[in-house]
């Protein structure tokens, strides 16, 4: 079952997928079990990116197959069991100013996939909603993103606030976006840059010590 699944899953093959995780969870394989396949599938997706053969929109596709097996009826669990075994959390939104969520929708997915637990905090989202999830959930990671030139301030408002509350020694800040570079990470004051989803999952990765 396991190699046959995760080339459905990289191959991008949304029937098939569908098909034989319910015929796996029929014969009793656990969803736990299937979404550890999923998290190779899901790799392969990132790996074929990166060597630019695939792109953005399969990434979305591998990102609405996730969700679509998550909704089966048949892989409703103990989510507990998830947080348990979780890598890490990450509190995750697109900053004050920015409605973008495309990239941001991407990285949960692939990070849910990979096992991490997603805080995700929608768009537009104020410096002290981003404070207060940190203080809820714990977190150890905080993803920013943005797409428009003036998330780079609103970014910037974000980490001050952070610091500002006593936080930015407990976290570990990335910020992604198109337009992010070496000088503009610099000066919002995050700890790291992606221009996209996967190199955001690498370094999240790292961070936990779960890269891979």
């Amino acid at each position: 079952m396991n190699e046959a699944l995760i080339k459905a899953i990289t191959d991008l093959n949304e029937d098939k997928v569908k098909k034989m995780v319910k015929e796996e969870l029929k014969k009793g394989v656990t969803p736990e079990e299937i979404l550890a396949v999923f998290q190779r599938g899901m790799d392969n997706v990132g790996n074929l990116y990166e060597e630019s053969e695939y792109f953005i929109a399969d990434l979305i596709m591998a990102g609405i197959i996730f969700r679509e097996i998550l909704d089966l009826e048949e892989m409703k669990f103990d989510k507990s069991i998830i947080q348990k075994n979780s890598i890490g959390d990450i509190v995750l939104g697109t900053v004050k100013g920015d409605l973008h969520d495309i990239g941001k929708d991407i990285f949960a997915d692939i990070a849910t996939s990979a096992g991490f637990v997603i805080h995700d905090l929608g768009v537009d989202v104020d410096p002290v909603n981003f404070v207060q999830k940190i203080r809820e959930t714990n977190a150890k990671i905080v993803g920013m993103s943005g797409v428009l030139s003036l998330a780079i301030s609103s970014m910037k408002e974000t980490v001050d606030a952070i610091e500002k509350a006593g936080l930015r020694n407990n976290v570990k800040i990335i910020a992604g976006g198109n337009l992010l570079n070496e000088d503009a990470y610099q000066y919002i004051g995050a700890d790291a840059f992606a221009n996209n989803a996967t190199e955001g999952l690498k370094m999240c990765k790292k961070w936990m010590n779960k890269d891979r």
